[in-house]
């Protein structure tokens, strides 16, 4: 078990680190909530199906990343002289930021499971394309396609998420 959380470790560290990143722009909360992850998929990772470690992951970091700004907005309501909003304002801002942020991860989950299940070779263009952020010619690549098979999946691919979850999507 230990080499097995090791390998998914090395494999997903930089992703976990770079959501945080992102979301915080904090070197040390970046630290900090990797590692609350990590631990947290070490004790529950014999529960989660390899396929879906990955989205987990980003689940429990985006999870995390409320809970750090949750955090950080109480700590700035102490810091806050009673009758200013400022703190409470930010703080809100933030917080409305990262839950739509989730709602915008948990929008994809439900997008790549549907494409997943109608067309997998759609959902590798997806994936690749849009989660990794891989660059055409290394798909192209990857998958053992032209460049034109691989835009064509890609726009197929688009074209049934707009009609799916227009609504949703757009």
């Amino acid at each position: 078990m230990n080499e097995l959380f090791e390998e998914y470790f090395l494999r997903y560290k930089n992703l976990v680190m770079k959501i945080v990143m992102d979301k915080t722009g904090s070197y040390e909360a970046a630290q900090e909530i990797c590692q609350d992850v990590f631990v947290s998929f070490y004790k529950k990772m014999d529960r989660i199906s390899d396929e879906m470690v990955k989205a987990w992951l980003i689940k429990t970091t985006m999870n995390a990343v409320i809970d750090y700004y949750r955090k950080t907005a109480k700590e700035k309501e102490l810091f806050t002289a009673p009758g200013t909003e400022i703190g409470n304002v930010v703080a809100s801002n933030e917080m409305e930021r990262a839950e739509d942020r989730l709602d915008h991860l948990d929008l994809l989950g439900k997008v790549l499971r549907t494409v997943k299940a109608v067309n997998p070779q759609w959902f590798e263009v997806l994936f690749l394309n849009c989660v990794e952020e891989m660059p055409f010619a290394e798909i192209a690549g990857k998958l053992h396609i032209s460049e034109t098979v691989l835009r064509a999946r890609l726009y197929r691919a688009r074209l049934f998420v707009r009609e799916k979850f227009g609504d949703e999507y757009l």
